[in-house]
């Protein structure tokens, strides 16, 4: 009997959820829905716009655009080649002429997968573990969204392409009277993750590393090779940047929030850790903790989006947190076999 498909199930069970609510069993190309919307275009502090995510359009990130006396910066640029082409020419509108700068918080398609409109036309910075990150999961990416999320539209004249500026840990951008900090911590979301802001007038852009009003979208995808999310440094991030009491806080999903946003994914993440280690110590194994912990997860939260994304959060706690390695020897030998 093989073991493939249970364990499939097990793994990736979000994005077969992910894959059925987005038809494709009907083979609908749902690209034209995750266009990011420039209606949403607002200034949520002086000079800082967000093309937001109001309605939490699976697919569809906040996109940033932060401007300057001299330049402008782009945070994120959607999925594919028209949604960046739509935010490319959102910032040069606001720039009228001034330098153009482009940044992604992590590697993911939706993010930063349309960085080939912009090459040429603005300069390119990314932090050295996400530019790695990108170029080594990059193409199983693509083909993940392609194929199973119902996007292959949107990425097909998709082309990878380098940064022309390549930071470690910390590197600022005078745009002209308004300073922006990129910062990358430690591995976290992905092992890329970058921190965007704007201290002087308290902006923090987070990408994934938190979705407002929503569960934390985990990326434990063992079918191509992804198992690097790491929750203990996921909240360390979240709770060194709490401490700085934002006024305006830009998630990768989901509305524009503020400090108390990040008060209660730290809290969320604290409970999920606390439980599964409890669950753990008794003697529980990863099938009933999770059914015993997610309805539990969604009462505690029963307005917030994304819940079939528990399951992997789950996991991943359990696996960092009570030795599940055994797990993932025996999915790595079916996978071979």
């Amino acid at each position: 009997m093989s073991l493939r498909r249970p364990l499939a199930r097990l793994f990736m069970t979000p994005v077969l959820v992910w894959a059925c609510s987005l038809a494709l069993a009907a083979n609908k190309d749902l690209s034209r829905e995750k266009i990011v919307d420039l209606d949403h275009l607002t200034e949520v502090s002086p000079g800082v716009h967000v093309i937001e995510d109001k309605d939490h359009v699976v697919l569809v990130p906040n996109v940033t655009l932060i401007t300057g006396k001299d330049a402008v910066l782009v945070v994120d640029t959607g999925l594919g080649t028209e949604s960046a082409r739509r935010v490319l020419q959102t910032a040069e509108r606001l720039a009228k002429g001034k330098r153009l700068y482009l940044t992604t918080t992590h590697f993911h398609p939706e993010h930063g997968f349309g960085a080939h409109v912009f090459k040429g036309k603005a300069t390119l910075i990314y932090n050295r573990a996400q530019r790695d990150e990108l170029l080594k999961k990059g193409p199983a990416y693509r083909r993940l969204f392609s194929e199973r999320l119902g996007v292959a539209e949107a990425l097909k004249d998709m082309r990878f392409v380098l940064p022309d500026i390549v930071y470690e840990r910390e590197a600022e951008i005078d745009l002209g009277g308004r300073v922006v900090r990129l910062s990358h911590h430690q591995p976290a979301h992905t092992l890329g993750d970058q921190v965007v802001s704007v201290p002087a007038q308290g902006v923090v852009i987070l990408g994934d590393l938190l979705e407002t009003k929503s569960f934390p979208i985990f990326p434990w995808f063992p079918e191509i090779e992804d198992t690097d999310v790491d929750p203990v440094n996921w909240r360390e991030i979240l709770q060194a940047v709490e401490r700085t009491q934002p006024k305006v806080v830009i998630p990768g999903h989901g509305p524009v929030g503020t400090a108390r946003d990040l008060t209660e994914a730290v809290r969320h993440m604290d409970t999920v850790r606390d439980e599964v280690t409890k669950r753990c110590s008794s003697g529980q194994d990863l099938a009933s903790i999770q059914k015993d912990l997610t309805p539990l997860l969604r009462a505690q939260h029963p307005d917030w989006e994304l819940q079939d994304w528990i399951a992997n959060e789950i996991l991943v706690y359990h696996t960092r947190l009570c030795g599940s390695a055994s797990e993932l020897g025996l999915f790595d030998k079916v996978a071979r076999e």
